[in-house]
């Protein structure tokens, strides 16, 4: 009796244990098959992480009101990197072709204020694919006045 009473527990026992390792597997199994997102992060976004907040690309005066107090989501990597790389007074030019060649969708300047524009990075696939966004605003000259980094993850 005491045999078949300890067998038992020791099944009982290794239930919860076998249950974990099948999730664990299941979980490596759906990493393995979805792979890795593409395509690869290019330079500017390596490393970047989201911040909270809100955030936009073109201004709308009622949205603008709403969250006028709210802080932006701005990633403080890809913040940072823009404002090292394009400062205020930078030609929009550079600006254009670092996007272009680092796989970002450059889109046309924002109908609310054509001085504002934007460019879109986003990836597909993986576990969190990473978007990102770029705004910056232009003078009569072409000239950057300021840039702004979002980044964002979707989950599966």
């Amino acid at each position: 009796m005491r045999r078949s009473t300890r067998r038992l527990a020791l099944i009982i026992a290794a239930i919860p244990l076998v249950l974990v390792g099948a999730v664990l597997a299941l979980f490596v199994a759906f990493a393995i098959y979805v792979g890795e997102p593409k395509p690869p992060l290019p330079p500017l976004l390596e490393g970047a992480t989201a911040g909270g907040g809100w955030g936009g690309t073109c201004p709308d005066p009622e949205t603008d009101a709403l969250w006028r107090n709210q802080p932006l989501a701005l990633s403080p990597e890809l913040d940072q990197r823009l404002r090292d790389a394009f400062p205020a007074g930078s030609s929009e030019r550079d600006l254009l072709q670092t996007l272009a060649a680092q796989g970002f969708e450059l889109h046309p300047p924002c109908e609310s204020d054509p001085t504002v524009r934007f460019a879109t990075f986003r990836q597909e696939g993986g576990l969190y694919p990473l978007g990102a966004n770029v705004v910056w605003q232009v003078d009569s000259t072409q000239t950057l006045v300021w840039t702004r980094g979002f980044v964002w993850f979707t989950g599966p």
